[in-house]
């Protein structure tokens, strides 16, 4: 279970001016999640000292095709597992990282820095750096008449 998220750094950029950004049609978004750097630290918990796995984490979000920008956060995540944490680290050291671990830390960076990448976008004027949902109230009424409910009551 992750116990501590922080951001370290964050770094943006857009490379043109909104008015340019407006003249394309497609820009490819890439997104690239490093977690590197393992280490067993000790954490003061409200249970008390835990020794936890601190990983890093870069999260880099890069417009491309044509390349207009990026926004980049790099930081830490703490895991805490009553699993060995040592045995761990050495997984991962040797490059056989539990992917349930990577997942979990990856989903936990995902949600917290979701929100702020949108508003980092919007601020510099490049298209969303997240798809936003859309949401389309015909639609969902035409739905409602053309399929049958099923409720049992």
């Amino acid at each position: 279970m992750i116990i501590n998220f922080q951001l370290t750094n964050v770094e943006s950029k857009a490379y043109t001016t909104t008015e340019d950004v407006r003249k394309y049609k497609n820009i490819n978004i890439n997104y690239d999640v490093n977690l590197k750097n393992p280490s067993i630290v000790v954490q003061h918990t409200p249970l008390g000292e835990k020794s936890v796995l601190r990983v890093e984490y870069t999260f880099a979000i890069n417009y491309l095709s044509p390349n207009i920008g990026h926004i980049r956060f790099e930081g830490l995540s703490d895991y805490y597992s009553e699993e060995d944490l040592k045995a761990l680290k050495e997984k991962w050291d040797s490059g056989n990282a539990p992917g349930d671990v990577q997942n979990e830390i990856a989903n936990t960076m995902v949600a917290n820095l979701a929100p702020l990448a949108l508003m980092l976008s919007k601020a510099l004027g490049l298209p969303p750096s997240m798809p936003v949902p859309v949401i389309n109230f015909q639609q969902a009424q035409q739905k409602k008449k053309e399929e049958p409910t099923y409720y049992h009551g």
